[in-house]
Protein backbone atom coordinates (compact mmCIF):
# COMPACT_ATOMS: atom_id res chain seq x y z
CA UNK A 1 0.00 0.00 0.00
CA UNK A 2 1.42 3.38 -1.00
CA UNK A 3 0.27 6.89 -0.10
CA UNK A 4 0.78 10.20 -1.88
CA UNK A 5 -0.09 13.75 -0.87
CA UNK A 6 -1.12 16.12 -3.66
CA UNK A 7 -1.32 19.89 -3.19
CA UNK A 8 -3.26 22.13 -5.58
CA UNK A 9 -2.39 25.72 -6.43
CA UNK A 10 -6.00 26.89 -6.73
CA UNK A 11 -9.25 26.39 -4.78
CA UNK A 12 -11.18 23.25 -5.70
CA UNK A 13 -14.84 22.49 -4.92
CA UNK A 14 -14.39 18.99 -3.52
CA UNK A 15 -17.87 18.93 -1.93
CA UNK A 16 -19.41 19.56 -5.36
CA UNK A 17 -17.37 16.70 -6.81
CA UNK A 18 -18.58 14.32 -4.09
CA UNK A 19 -22.16 15.46 -4.64
CA UNK A 20 -21.94 14.65 -8.35
CA UNK A 21 -20.12 11.34 -8.01
CA UNK A 22 -22.41 9.91 -5.34
CA UNK A 23 -24.84 9.15 -8.18
CA UNK A 24 -22.25 7.29 -10.25
CA UNK A 25 -22.72 3.49 -10.07
CA UNK A 26 -19.10 2.53 -9.40
CA UNK A 27 -17.76 5.40 -7.27
CA UNK A 28 -18.09 5.12 -3.49
CA UNK A 29 -18.58 8.47 -1.77
CA UNK A 30 -18.03 8.89 1.98
CA UNK A 31 -19.30 12.42 2.51
CA UNK A 32 -18.64 12.64 6.25
CA UNK A 33 -14.97 11.75 5.72
CA UNK A 34 -14.67 13.82 2.53
CA UNK A 35 -13.40 10.63 0.90
CA UNK A 36 -13.91 8.93 -2.45
CA UNK A 37 -13.11 5.41 -3.68
CA UNK A 38 -12.43 5.02 -7.41
CA UNK A 39 -12.34 1.60 -9.11
CA UNK A 40 -9.80 1.44 -11.95
CA UNK A 41 -8.67 -1.26 -14.36
CA UNK A 42 -4.87 -0.92 -14.56
CA UNK A 43 -2.44 -3.21 -16.41
CA UNK A 44 -5.07 -5.93 -16.62
CA UNK A 45 -5.76 -5.78 -12.86
CA UNK A 46 -8.50 -4.35 -10.70
CA UNK A 47 -7.38 -1.46 -8.52
CA UNK A 48 -9.30 0.53 -5.92
CA UNK A 49 -7.96 4.02 -5.24
CA UNK A 50 -8.94 6.14 -2.24
CA UNK A 51 -8.85 9.93 -2.43
CA UNK A 52 -9.40 12.08 0.65
CA UNK A 53 -9.26 15.83 1.15
CA UNK A 54 -7.12 16.50 4.20
CA UNK A 55 -6.88 20.28 3.93
CA UNK A 56 -8.94 22.98 2.27
CA UNK A 57 -6.57 25.93 2.56
CA UNK A 58 -4.30 25.10 0.87
CA UNK A 59 -6.13 22.29 -0.96
CA UNK A 60 -4.39 19.04 -0.08
CA UNK A 61 -5.41 15.50 -1.03
CA UNK A 62 -4.22 12.12 0.16
CA UNK A 63 -4.28 9.38 -2.49
CA UNK A 64 -3.57 5.72 -1.71
CA UNK A 65 -3.87 2.32 -3.34
CA UNK A 66 -2.53 -1.19 -3.06
CA UNK A 67 -1.81 -1.40 -6.80
CA UNK A 68 1.87 -1.34 -7.75
CA UNK A 69 1.59 1.05 -10.73
CA UNK A 70 1.57 4.27 -8.74
CA UNK A 71 2.43 6.47 -11.73
CA UNK A 72 -0.50 5.21 -13.82
CA UNK A 73 -2.90 5.43 -10.87
CA UNK A 74 -1.98 9.06 -10.20
CA UNK A 75 -2.30 9.89 -13.90
CA UNK A 76 -5.83 8.45 -13.96
CA UNK A 77 -6.86 10.23 -10.75
CA UNK A 78 -5.59 13.56 -12.09
CA UNK A 79 -7.65 13.00 -15.25
CA UNK A 80 -10.83 11.82 -13.53
CA UNK A 81 -10.83 14.63 -10.96
CA UNK A 82 -9.32 17.22 -13.34
CA UNK A 83 -6.85 18.28 -10.65
CA UNK A 84 -4.79 20.41 -13.02
CA UNK A 85 -7.67 22.57 -14.26
CA UNK A 86 -6.60 26.19 -14.90
CA UNK A 87 -9.61 27.76 -13.22
CA UNK A 88 -8.39 31.35 -13.27
CA UNK A 89 -7.88 31.26 -17.02
CA UNK A 90 -11.28 29.77 -17.82
CA UNK A 91 -13.09 31.98 -15.28
CA UNK A 92 -11.52 35.08 -16.81
CA UNK A 93 -12.76 34.01 -20.23
CA UNK A 94 -16.29 33.05 -19.12
CA UNK A 95 -16.67 36.23 -17.05
CA UNK A 96 -16.84 38.09 -20.36
CA UNK A 97 -19.73 35.98 -21.68
CA UNK A 98 -23.48 35.71 -21.18
CA UNK A 99 -23.05 33.23 -18.31
CA UNK A 100 -20.82 35.57 -16.28
CA UNK A 101 -23.37 35.81 -13.39
CA UNK A 102 -22.79 32.11 -12.68
CA UNK A 103 -19.01 32.33 -12.28
CA UNK A 104 -18.92 33.44 -8.65
CA UNK A 105 -21.59 30.92 -7.70
CA UNK A 106 -19.88 27.86 -9.18
CA UNK A 107 -16.24 28.93 -9.43
CA UNK A 108 -13.61 26.20 -9.03
CA UNK A 109 -16.07 23.38 -9.71
CA UNK A 110 -14.31 20.86 -11.98
CA UNK A 111 -15.79 18.63 -14.65
CA UNK A 112 -15.27 15.08 -13.43
CA UNK A 113 -14.40 12.47 -16.04
CA UNK A 114 -15.57 8.86 -16.06
CA UNK A 115 -13.21 6.21 -14.69
CA UNK A 116 -14.24 4.05 -17.68
CA UNK A 117 -15.12 5.61 -21.07
CA UNK A 118 -16.98 2.47 -22.16
CA UNK A 119 -19.10 2.64 -19.00
CA UNK A 120 -19.86 6.29 -19.76
CA UNK A 121 -21.08 5.44 -23.27
CA UNK A 122 -23.34 2.62 -22.05
CA UNK A 123 -24.66 4.82 -19.23
CA UNK A 124 -25.53 7.51 -21.79
CA UNK A 125 -27.66 4.94 -23.63
CA UNK A 126 -29.46 3.99 -20.42
CA UNK A 127 -30.13 7.68 -19.61
CA UNK A 128 -31.63 8.49 -23.01
CA UNK A 129 -35.13 10.01 -22.79
CA UNK A 130 -35.98 8.84 -19.26
CA UNK A 131 -36.06 10.59 -15.90
CA UNK A 132 -32.58 11.01 -14.44
CA UNK A 133 -33.39 9.48 -11.05
CA UNK A 134 -34.86 6.37 -12.69
CA UNK A 135 -31.85 6.07 -15.03
CA UNK A 136 -29.50 6.20 -12.02
CA UNK A 137 -31.44 3.39 -10.33
CA UNK A 138 -31.42 1.22 -13.46
CA UNK A 139 -27.68 1.76 -14.01
CA UNK A 140 -26.86 0.80 -10.41
CA UNK A 141 -28.98 -2.36 -10.67
CA UNK A 142 -27.27 -3.22 -13.94
CA UNK A 143 -23.80 -2.83 -12.40
CA UNK A 144 -24.67 -4.95 -9.38
CA UNK A 145 -26.21 -7.64 -11.56
CA UNK A 146 -23.42 -8.00 -14.13
CA UNK A 147 -20.40 -6.12 -12.78
CA UNK A 148 -17.53 -7.32 -10.58
CA UNK A 149 -17.08 -6.52 -6.89
CA UNK A 150 -13.49 -6.11 -5.69
CA UNK A 151 -12.39 -4.71 -2.32
CA UNK A 152 -15.98 -3.67 -1.65
CA UNK A 153 -16.02 -1.62 -4.89
CA UNK A 154 -18.13 -2.27 -7.99
CA UNK A 155 -16.60 -2.40 -11.46
CA UNK A 156 -18.76 -1.75 -14.51
CA UNK A 157 -19.55 -4.83 -16.65
CA UNK A 158 -16.94 -5.36 -19.35
CA UNK A 159 -17.74 -4.97 -23.06
CA UNK A 160 -17.36 -8.74 -23.44
CA UNK A 161 -19.84 -9.39 -20.63
CA UNK A 162 -22.48 -7.03 -22.04
CA UNK A 163 -21.96 -8.42 -25.55
CA UNK A 164 -22.80 -11.89 -24.21
CA UNK A 165 -26.12 -10.83 -22.65
CA UNK A 166 -29.51 -11.36 -24.22
CA UNK A 167 -32.19 -8.75 -24.82
CA UNK A 168 -34.44 -10.64 -22.38
CA UNK A 169 -31.85 -10.37 -19.59
CA UNK A 170 -31.60 -6.62 -20.06
CA UNK A 171 -35.39 -6.28 -20.30
CA UNK A 172 -35.58 -7.69 -16.76
CA UNK A 173 -33.84 -4.46 -15.64
CA UNK A 174 -36.70 -2.38 -17.12
CA UNK A 175 -34.74 -1.47 -20.21
CA UNK A 176 -36.59 -1.22 -23.51
CA UNK A 177 -35.95 -3.72 -26.30
CA UNK A 178 -34.37 -0.95 -28.35
CA UNK A 179 -31.97 0.15 -25.59
CA UNK A 180 -31.03 -3.48 -24.92
CA UNK A 181 -30.18 -3.89 -28.61
CA UNK A 182 -28.15 -0.68 -28.60
CA UNK A 183 -26.14 -1.69 -25.51
CA UNK A 184 -25.31 -5.15 -26.86
CA UNK A 185 -24.41 -3.73 -30.28
CA UNK A 186 -22.10 -1.07 -28.79
CA UNK A 187 -20.46 -3.65 -26.52
CA UNK A 188 -19.76 -5.91 -29.50
CA UNK A 189 -18.31 -3.04 -31.53
CA UNK A 190 -16.09 -2.02 -28.58
CA UNK A 191 -14.85 -5.55 -27.80
CA UNK A 192 -14.38 -6.67 -31.41
CA UNK A 193 -12.20 -3.69 -32.37
CA UNK A 194 -14.69 -1.95 -34.66
CA UNK A 195 -14.12 1.22 -32.66
CA UNK A 196 -10.70 2.86 -32.22
CA UNK A 197 -11.48 3.46 -28.55
CA UNK A 198 -7.86 2.99 -27.43
CA UNK A 199 -7.04 6.15 -29.40
CA UNK A 200 -9.98 8.25 -28.18
CA UNK A 201 -7.99 10.34 -25.71
CA UNK A 202 -5.84 11.60 -28.59
CA UNK A 203 -8.29 11.71 -31.52
CA UNK A 204 -10.10 14.97 -32.41
CA UNK A 205 -13.67 15.21 -31.11
CA UNK A 206 -15.12 15.43 -34.62
CA UNK A 207 -13.43 12.20 -35.65
CA UNK A 208 -14.69 10.36 -32.59
CA UNK A 209 -18.18 11.72 -33.18
CA UNK A 210 -18.26 10.50 -36.77
CA UNK A 211 -17.24 7.02 -35.65
CA UNK A 212 -19.76 6.80 -32.80
CA UNK A 213 -22.66 8.14 -34.86
CA UNK A 214 -22.41 5.03 -37.05
CA UNK A 215 -23.57 2.94 -34.08
CA UNK A 216 -27.27 2.26 -33.62
CA UNK A 217 -28.67 4.24 -30.71
CA UNK A 218 -25.96 6.90 -30.72
CA UNK A 219 -27.05 10.41 -31.65
CA UNK A 220 -25.57 13.90 -31.14
CA UNK A 221 -26.70 14.08 -27.45
CA UNK A 222 -24.93 10.81 -26.62
CA UNK A 223 -21.78 11.83 -28.48
CA UNK A 224 -21.61 15.19 -26.70
CA UNK A 225 -22.10 13.64 -23.28
CA UNK A 226 -19.48 11.01 -24.02
CA UNK A 227 -16.95 13.61 -25.17
CA UNK A 228 -17.65 15.79 -22.13
CA UNK A 229 -17.94 13.26 -19.30
CA UNK A 230 -16.25 10.22 -20.85
CA UNK A 231 -13.18 11.96 -22.24
CA UNK A 232 -13.18 15.34 -20.46
CA UNK A 233 -13.17 17.49 -23.59
CA UNK A 234 -13.14 21.18 -22.62
CA UNK A 235 -15.19 22.72 -25.42
CA UNK A 236 -18.47 20.80 -25.60
CA UNK A 237 -21.63 22.92 -25.38
CA UNK A 238 -24.71 20.81 -26.24
CA UNK A 239 -27.05 23.37 -27.81
CA UNK A 240 -29.82 20.78 -28.07
CA UNK A 241 -29.75 19.85 -24.37
CA UNK A 242 -33.08 20.75 -22.72
CA UNK A 243 -31.45 21.38 -19.33
CA UNK A 244 -29.05 23.93 -20.77
CA UNK A 245 -31.89 25.60 -22.66
CA UNK A 246 -33.99 25.88 -19.47
CA UNK A 247 -31.02 27.21 -17.49
CA UNK A 248 -30.28 29.84 -20.11
CA UNK A 249 -33.95 30.82 -20.28
CA UNK A 250 -33.91 31.35 -16.52
CA UNK A 251 -30.59 33.22 -16.58
CA UNK A 252 -31.73 35.60 -19.32
CA UNK A 253 -35.26 35.89 -17.93
CA UNK A 254 -36.80 34.86 -21.26
CA UNK A 255 -40.49 34.06 -21.74
CA UNK A 256 -39.61 30.93 -23.70
CA UNK A 257 -36.62 28.71 -24.35
CA UNK A 258 -33.77 30.49 -26.16
CA UNK A 259 -33.68 30.26 -29.94
CA UNK A 260 -31.12 28.24 -31.81
CA UNK A 261 -29.38 31.50 -32.69
CA UNK A 262 -29.02 32.46 -29.02
CA UNK A 263 -27.73 28.98 -28.14
CA UNK A 264 -25.15 29.12 -30.92
CA UNK A 265 -24.11 32.63 -29.86
CA UNK A 266 -23.49 31.52 -26.25
CA UNK A 267 -21.63 28.46 -27.51
CA UNK A 268 -19.37 30.67 -29.63
CA UNK A 269 -18.81 33.06 -26.71
CA UNK A 270 -17.86 30.26 -24.31
CA UNK A 271 -15.37 28.54 -26.62
CA UNK A 272 -12.79 27.13 -25.83
CA UNK A 273 -14.43 26.48 -22.44
CA UNK A 274 -17.88 25.42 -23.60
CA UNK A 275 -17.92 22.41 -21.29
CA UNK A 276 -17.59 24.62 -18.22
CA UNK A 277 -20.29 26.96 -19.48
CA UNK A 278 -22.54 23.91 -19.86
CA UNK A 279 -21.60 22.61 -16.40
CA UNK A 280 -22.38 25.91 -14.67
CA UNK A 281 -25.70 26.21 -16.49
CA UNK A 282 -26.69 22.68 -15.47
CA UNK A 283 -25.72 23.40 -11.88
CA UNK A 284 -27.82 26.58 -11.84
CA UNK A 285 -31.01 24.51 -12.10
CA UNK A 286 -30.10 21.59 -9.84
Amino acid sequence: MWKEEVALKTPYQWDEVLKRLEHEPTFSVHSAEKRLSIPLYIDGDYAVVKVKRISDDPVLFEINSGHHNKEKILEEVYTILQLETQFEELHHHLSQTTISPLIDQFAHTPITVSNDPFACLISCIIHQQIQRSFAIQVTKRFVRMYGERVENAWFFPSPEKIASLTIEELRDLQLSVRKAEYMIGIAKAWSEGTLRHEEYRDLPSEEIGKELLKLKGVGPWTVENFLLFGLGRKDIFPVGDVGIQIALQKLLNLDEKPSKEIMEYVKEQASPYGSYAALYLWKSIE
